[in-house]
């Protein structure tokens, strides 16, 4: 019996807060809106954060931590974005021979090339490559399969798409055996690539044509002289193994005393710190918005609150002539502002799902929403309610119940 009188009672009390909140619907959606927002950059932050670790992970595992790439042109032109072509072909053959190598991958990227296929056009990289770039990179294929020695030493037209080439040009559809203008050479689909999906700071990663280097270097750009990238793996330590390929390079540049390197390395320990740059960046941006408009619909929500205190002053005084305690009073209203504040959670929490696409699509931003973002997402709005609506509560309960119904 008692328990259903709690029972009783709890229903009561939640149904007249309902009510007060539809009267002041127009406050409350203004005061709702404001932290569903703020939830909402929260749990972009985390979803975008958690998406980007795992996919540098990816990339990690499929760089291996023994691995190791040199590219044209030093420190400055790459950041100035100025292609410069330094590393040559021969240089390949030097590093082959560091101590501890033990796969060598040459590479040259021909960009903006387009591709071709009926009526649809798509513009992408040509990347040529030595036969063991699929292996390297631990590509595996939803179709077909690599190019051959074969293929490369006579410069065949063959090439193996990416997913997002895939896409653009044959929609999904089948491509192997089907011919495509790499520019202007018709060439033989034999493979299309698995997806990954993304990109970490650079072009979309599905987005490329793989071709024998042979048949890019002459019969696409002309260039038979210089490489884009080397590419090495070692089983000795990476930190010594970079600093053996370095003297070597510089020896070979004819590179002398305080003059600066004409090529730039990086492993895939830079990948790791890169994302965790941009993780960090994202976290500070949209933090610092998260919390603004926390902050402010807090503020809000608090203001509001207190007039409506003003105008449920008599109201609360009937409550408090009929029994009501002061702790009762106090309960109604951090209930208020704690539910206000928990749907505008919810909201967020809604808004984040339904807008994560629409975020990779545009920004190639990955995104992993997990139960970790709700439970932040709903701490963040129960704190919000509770902090922005103690104060008013606590000056609603100390109304003396006389005053107020004279008032």
């Amino acid at each position: 019996m008692a328990l259903f009188q709690k029972i009783s009672q709890l229903r009561e009390f939640v149904e007249e807060v309902l009510k007060i909140l539809y009267y002041y619907r127009g406050r409350v959606i203004f005061s709702f809106s404001g932290v569903a927002l703020g939830i909402l950059s929260i749990c972009i932050i985390i979803t975008t954060i958690d998406g980007a670790n795992k996919k540098a992970q990816v990339i990690f595992e499929a760089l291996g931590p023994d691995a190791i790439m040199i590219f044209g042109g030093g420190e400055r032109q790459r950041a100035a974005r100025i292609r410069v072509s330094t590393l040559r072909t021969g240089d390949a053959d030097l590093l082959a021979r560091v101590e501890g190598v033990y796969d060598v991958m040459k590479v040259f990227s021909a960009r903006n090339v387009m591709m071709r296929y009926k009526d649809r056009n798509w513009q992408t990289q040509a990347i040529g490559s030595t036969t063991n770039y699929f292996e390297s990179f631990s590509w595996g294929f939803q179709a077909g399969t690599v190019f051959t020695a074969d293929d490369y030493d006579r410069a065949e037209a063959v090439c193996v798409i990416g997913a997002k080439v895939h896409e653009e040009l044959f929609r999904g559809g089948p491509a192997l055996g089907k011919t495509i203008l790499v520019g202007k050479l018709p060439t033989r689909v034999i493979g299309v690539l698995e997806e990954r999906g993304g990109s970490v700071g650079g072009p979309h990663v599905d987005d490329r044509v793989i071709m024998p280097l042979t048949t890019v270097t002459k019969r696409i750009v002309n260039e038979r002289r210089y490489l884009s990238m080397v590419r090495l793996k070692t089983h000795r330590d990476l930190d010594k193994t970079i600093e053996d390929v370095r003297a070597t390079l510089r020896a070979s540049h004819g590179l002398k005393g305080n003059l600066d390197d004409d090529f730039t390395i990086r492993s895939s320990k830079d990948i790791l710190a890169f994302v965790t740059v941009i993780s960090g960046s994202l976290l500070l941006f949209l933090g610092t918005a998260s919390i603004v408009a926390l902050v402010v619909s807090g503020f809000v929500l608090a203001n509001l609150f207190y007039l409506t205190i003003q105008e449920r002053k008599k109201d609360i005084g009937i409550r408090r002539a009929y029994g009501a305690t002061q702790k009762g009073i106090l309960l109604s209203f951090l209930f208020e502002s704690i539910l206000i504040t928990f749907i505008g959670g919810i909201a967020g929490i809604v808004l984040s799902i339904v807008l994560g696409g629409t975020f990779e699509k545009l920004f190639d931003i990955p995104m992993m929403f997990s139960f970790k973002v709700v439970i932040f997402a709903l701490l963040f709005s129960f704190l919000t309610g509770l902090l922005s609506g103690l104060r008013p509560a606590l000056r609603a309960s100390r109304i003396e119940p006389i005053e107020a119904i004279r008032g």
